[in-house]
């Protein structure tokens, strides 16, 4: 084990310790809004008035171009794998659909934001052969694929300013009946952070050409979601993301 491997290691248990007495059955107590209506949002996009000081717009300025360049490099890395061209974008836009519904903080969601964007960085470790592979995978190349949320997490664990992104490119492969990966967590031991973050994946997914499927349509795609909520998914990320389609509050 080398030594990025244990920082890593240490940094979810204590993570995982925090999670631990904060979680409860209902998402909407997780941070607090208890007196909110779970469909009011709070994400406001910044903007920079001419009444702040010149260092607060020049934080913020930097703010928006860190934003931006994050972004442009979760494009880049999508361009190994054709097939996942806007994958990022689609993913980022259903999460932070579900969050601004569970009445996020902003600056929660502008992190969510980022962390969608980069959820699959750690997808550098996975040649291209395996990645557009249409045929049946080996266990080499399942394993291989399913390295990627640890390496993603080490290479943020090495950005101080990026750490707080870990949870969503770590627990985005775990499933609710703790049969996913890398940590087999189950339920509501997996941050709420990953929650959300699979049912978006999950759904983006379904809807684009992969080399071993078709596309889904929506309704498919829907129904889908249903058949695997509670076995793969949180059952209230997806009721809340179903109503949301339903009400039209996410275009997709």
């Amino acid at each position: 084990m080398n030594i990025d491997d244990i920082y890593l290691r240490r940094y979810v248990k204590n993570l995982s310790i925090k999670i631990k007495h904060r979680q409860s059955p209902n998402l909407l107590c997780l941070f607090g809004y208890k007196d909110v209506s779970p469909y009011q949002s709070t994400y406001m996009i910044p903007f920079i008035s001419s009444d702040e000081p010149y260092e607060s717009q020049r934080i913020r300025q930097l703010q928006a171009s860190h934003r931006d360049t994050i972004r442009k490099l979760s494009t880049y890395i999508e361009m190994r794998d054709p097939l996942s061209d806007g994958h990022a974008v689609g993913v980022a836009k259903y999460a932070v659909a579900i969050a601004q519904a569970l009445c996020w903080r902003r600056e929660k969601i502008e992190e969510l934001d980022i962390g969608a964007h980069l959820h699959d960085i750690g997808k550098i470790c996975i040649t291209e052969t395996i990645l557009n592979k249409s045929e049946r995978l080996t266990m080499k190349e399942v394993r291989q694929i399913r390295r990627h949320t640890r390496v993603g997490a080490g290479m943020l664990m090495k950005i101080d300013f990026l750490r707080p992104l870990i949870p969503y490119v770590l627990y985005h492969h775990e499933r609710y009946d703790g049969k996913g990966y890398p940590l087999r967590l189950s339920g509501k031991e997996i941050p709420v952070e990953g929650r959300i973050l699979t049912v978006a994946d999950t759904f983006d997914a379904m809807l684009n050409v992969r080399p071993y499927r078709k596309a889904m349509s929506i309704d498919t795609a829907v129904e889908e979601l249903r058949k695997i909520s509670g076995t793969q998914l949180d059952p209230d990320v997806v009721a809340i993301f179903i109503e949301l389609l339903g009400k039209r509050e996410i275009t997709v």
